[in-house]
């Protein structure tokens, strides 16, 4: 009876002992994983997609490259992993934004402050999108979002007029809010400037956008 109750115990001890095996190989990989992304990421903002190099980021990540391809497959998965989230959320602020603008035109610039917002929050991320993504999977991820501008600022405006607007009047229209957003976040100025542009500019587009839906309107009953 002794000699069974021991081989239970010998039994649920190497049980714990896996386990807890298991969970420090869990957060040592883990670990690797938040250290490669901070390497990886410094390295594509300086240098772009294509020129990274794999070894300066394990280097810089103080690990081996057999951990980065245990971690992850390529240099793409990789960039992937560390701009994903950020499309992500990017992607799901920005439609929501579109359609409360769309509901509520008076919107528009706080919606620009709250996407400028959220680019100075993500700006190193943003950066390497805009300007280092060559070669990747995000190299026309530019015109991805100018085509989802497209598509709102065209529902925004046959919600205004009652009919279709012209496609390429739209089309520069929501290419020129983009070219926007990023000529602002590209400045060398602080915050509260950027801000401050965000707010100034949004109120100008505003007030565009009202007299351009007038001037519209008037040319459908000439």
């Amino acid at each position: 009876m002794e000699d069974k109750y021991h081989k239970k115990n010998m039994l649920s001890d190497r049980l714990v002992c896996a386990n807890i095996t298991c969970v420090m190989e869990n957060d040592k990989r883990s670990e690797t994983i938040e250290k490669l992304k901070k390497a990886g990421k410094a390295e594509f903002l300086e240098n772009g997609y294509q020129r990274a190099s794999l070894r300066r980021i394990c280097k810089n990540a103080g690990v081996t490259t057999g951990a980065f391809y245990f971690s992850f497959e390529s240099k793409e998965a990789l960039f992937k992993a560390i701009l994903e989230p950020l499309v992500n959320q990017y992607e799901a602020m920005l439609g929501k934004l579109m359609q409360v603008e769309i509901d509520d035109p008076g919107t528009g610039v706080d919606a620009d402050k709250l996407m400028m917002q959220f680019l100075l929050a993500h700006r190193e991320e943003a950066m390497i999108i805009m300007h280092g993504a060559g070669g990747s999977c995000y190299e026309d991820y530019h015109l991805r979002v100018e085509e989802f501008m497209r598509h709102s600022f065209a529902a925004y405006y046959r919600s205004q007029l009652g009919y279709e607007p012209d496609e390429t009047l739209i089309r520069v229209l929501a290419k020129m809010r983009l070219e926007g957003a990023m000529a602002i976040l590209n400045e060398n100025i602080d915050m509260e400037k950027k801000m401050y542009l965000t707010e100034k500019i949004g109120i100008h587009a505003t007030g565009g956008t009202e007299k351009l839906i007038e001037s519209l309107k008037k040319e459908v009953h000439r």
